[in-house]
């Protein structure tokens, strides 16, 4: 998405300069091309200036490590603006809460520069289930006052979707008008060609008879991975089987718990390149997307739109109430139960293995054609950049 943006305002005219981390993502993954010696890399891609701040990376999944991050990136960004010759007309900030989008807003404020804040998932309350109760009021209560700082100085406010706008307006007692409603975006052009599934199953080694229950995305403590692997053992299905795409830090507890467990016909594959992500989903007759309890309130996880753009039917099991269930229901594009609910789970999988392939055709284009409206670059992209071009005008005049 930073890339779709950044080359749409450069085509606009613009002067665009990214700063971001060194790649980290996924874990495990290397990036020996990035390496920066503790210097800023700078590289241009499609005439848009890259600067790669030698900031603190974590990829795993712990809460001082990522915190750490945050500050790291922020500290990074704030010393090179403050002493960067020239002053930028607009900020931009899509980055790691909380600790580095203070960082920028202390920067938009000290220069008098608009900020436009785009809000992926709302911090601190995201981090409820991860921290002992007990901690809530020592650890919470401070980044959240924090937080409510750092969204009063944005110009704009960038939510992607309903419920995180409402969220933020009762929390955060910032008036309506900040706020601009624009959903996160997938290329369309690249779910325009179906894949051949054949092709896919003999490159990651996967049968291709077998009704195919697909996962793909990041495998992290609040993905609800487990509960898959667990519906899956007690459907006892015949001829089904259960992929797993991806990486994240929960994936080895993961294959242990196929291991420990004698769960047969269960997958794991591994894949970094974006676009092999059509090849891969392929592979699916459905698509799973579970989460663990409260863990999708206020954000939709991009899988729920690659599935869509991929034609594939969905199988949720999320918080009832969260947008990505009222997605599904919007678009009619298949089914949603409650989050961490194994047994509903894995009655509903046995019941999907023995439905038509036709009719599995069906509700997946449903879900395709309610991604081509909602989620696509062409919309998304126009959209954001016309605030950021707007504000940018504004603070000219």
């Amino acid at each position: 998405m930073g890339r779709d943006l950044a080359i749409r305002l450069a085509q606009s005219g613009a002067r665009v300069t990214v700063l971001c981390p060194p790649p980290s993502r996924p874990i495990g993954a290397r990036y020996a091309e990035y390496a920066s010696h503790g210097r800023i890399r700078v590289e241009y891609e499609n005439e848009v200036e890259v600067l790669r701040l030698p900031s603190f990376t974590y990829p795993q999944s712990g809460i001082l490590g990522r915190m750490w991050e945050s500050f790291s990136f922020g500290w990074h960004v704030y010393r090179y603006l403050k002493t960067c010759p020239e002053r930028c007309d607009v900020l931009y900030a899509n980055s790691w809460p909380i600790c580095s989008q203070a960082f920028i807003a202390k920067l938009s404020m000290k220069y008098r520069v608009p900020l436009i804040l785009h809000v992926q998932d709302i911090y601190p309350e995201s981090l409820q289930g991860k921290l002992p109760q007990i901690l809530h009021g020592i650890i919470l209560m401070p980044l959240e006052t924090l937080d409510r700082w750092t969204v009063r100085q944005a110009s704009r406010v960038i939510v992607i979707s309903e419920s995180m706008r409402l969220k933020l307006q009762n929390t955060r007692n910032i008036g309506v008008e900040k706020y601009v409603l624009i959903r996160n975006w997938q290329d369309e052009k690249r779910f325009e060609l179906t894949p051949d599934r054949r092709e896919a199953c003999m490159r990651y080694g996967i049968p291709k008879n077998a009704f195919t229950f697909l996962y793909f995305g990041n495998i992290g403590p609040v993905a609800g991975v487990e509960y898959l692997i667990e519906a899956f053992r007690t459907a006892r299905i015949g001829n089904a089987q259960l992929v797993i795409a991806g990486d994240g830090s929960a994936r080895e507890a993961c294959r242990e718990r196929v291991r420990k467990t004698g769960t047969v016909r269960v997958h794991f594959i591994s894949d970094p390149e974006v676009d092999n992500v059509p090849l891969i989903q392929c592979l699916g007759h459905v698509c799973l997307l579970p989460l663990c309890k409260r863990a999708g309130v206020s954000s939709i996880p991009s899988k729920l739109i690659t599935y869509m753009l991929s034609a594939k039917p969905i199988l949720a099991a999320v918080d009832p109430d969260c947008d990505t269930a009222g997605c599904i229901r919007e678009a009619r594009c298949g089914w949603i139960g409650d989050a961490e609910n194994v047994e509903w789970l894995s009655a509903k999988m046995a019941e999907i293995a023995s439905l038509p392939i036709t009719l599995l055709d069906e509700i997946g284009q449903r879900g395709r054609s309610y991604g081509l409206k909602y989620f696509s670059k062409a919309e998304g992209v126009k959209q954001l950049a016309n605030v950021i071009l707007e504000a940018s005008t504004s603070e000219r005049n």
